[in-house]
């Protein structure tokens, strides 16, 4: 399959296929613009960087979803409810704002006809939800400085470092919109894995940059051996991250898991259209042959 997808990239106009991950940029920032408008939040985030109450229940039988979540709404106001799944049975994250009465939401699960089995709260207040925002935020901005800091040092050349962030940019714009798609709050596990998120698509954009300009042989070539390389690395982690995801009830585990298979996901458009598209005008611009 790997084969097949890199002799067919080594026919295509590569510039061409460079407009799939822009347009996914585009719509990515889209997106989060539009969710900034209407909710006056880029993106919604959970009870532990906002403040709120968040309880897990383990449940029998198949609940609605929908049926729930307005019932919730119509009592408690600003209400979330996830379903999780796994190997130990069906879970419901149920995110509601702080000072909600715990026992009103376990009423109303009883009148939905929901059976719980087992049940945790975690309650955080707004101020703490904020301290723990504004530290996340830092940690963020730094790491990205750093990352990028480390990029220029490592190839000190303008062009291939730029397509290198630029990778990276499109990866992180692109899982926060997808997850505002999905209705997956950003939570500190799942802001954890937007940070792990730019070491990863740093990791694969190096691999075929570095390949692109210290290999030897046409540049579609190099590119098509970078490309199977850092192919099968996303493959093997994907299959990973998807049992993961599968067999978790745990809120930080399913959260970790599923922004981080966005983000692989949206990755391989990112580094092997985009970044190495640029890598071979810059190349061509070079001189360097095809």
């Amino acid at each position: 399959m790997l084969m097949n997808f890199a002799e067919l990239y080594g026919r295509a106009n590569y510039k061409m296929l460079m407009l799939i991950p822009l347009a996914m940029l585009f719509l990515s920032v889209g997106l989060l613009a539009y969710n900034h408008q209407t909710t006056g939040e880029w993106f919604e985030r959970s009870a532990d960087l906002k403040g709120g109450t968040q309880i897990t229940v383990s449940i029998e039988g198949e609940p609605d979803i929908g049926s729930l979540q307005k019932h919730l709404e119509t009592q408690f106001g600003d209400v979330s409810v996830r379903e999780l799944g796994g190997v130990g049975g069906k879970a419901l994250l149920i995110s509601v704002p702080a000072g909600v009465d715990v026992k009103g939401v376990m009423d109303t699960l009883a009148e939905e006809g929901i059976t719980v089995k087992d049940s945790s709260t975690q309650q955080v207040g707004p101020a703490l939800g904020e301290a723990f925002w504004r530290q996340s935020q830092l940690a963020f901005f730094v790491a990205f400085v750093f990352m990028a800091f480390v990029v220029f040092l490592a190839f000190r050349t303008f062009i291939p470092s730029i397509a290198v962030i630029q990778a990276a940019v499109t990866d992180v714009l692109g899982t926060i919109a997808m997850m505002q798609l999905l209705g997956i709050e950003m939570s500190l596990a799942g802001f954890a894995a937007i940070m792990l998120i730019i070491g990863y698509s740093v990791d694969t954009d190096i691999l075929l940059t570095a390949r692109v300009l210290r290999g030897s042989g046409p540049v579609t070539g190099r590119v098509i051996g970078a490309m199977k390389t850092g192919l099968t690395m996303t493959l093997t982690a994907l299959v990973a991250l998807i049992a993961m995801y599968a067999t978790s009830s745990t809120p930080v585990i399913s959260d970790i898991a599923a922004v981080l298979i966005i983000a692989l996901i949206l990755d391989i458009p990112a580094t092997y259209l985009m970044n190495a598209g640029i890598l071979r005008w810059w190349m061509e611009k070079r001189g360097a042959h095809e």
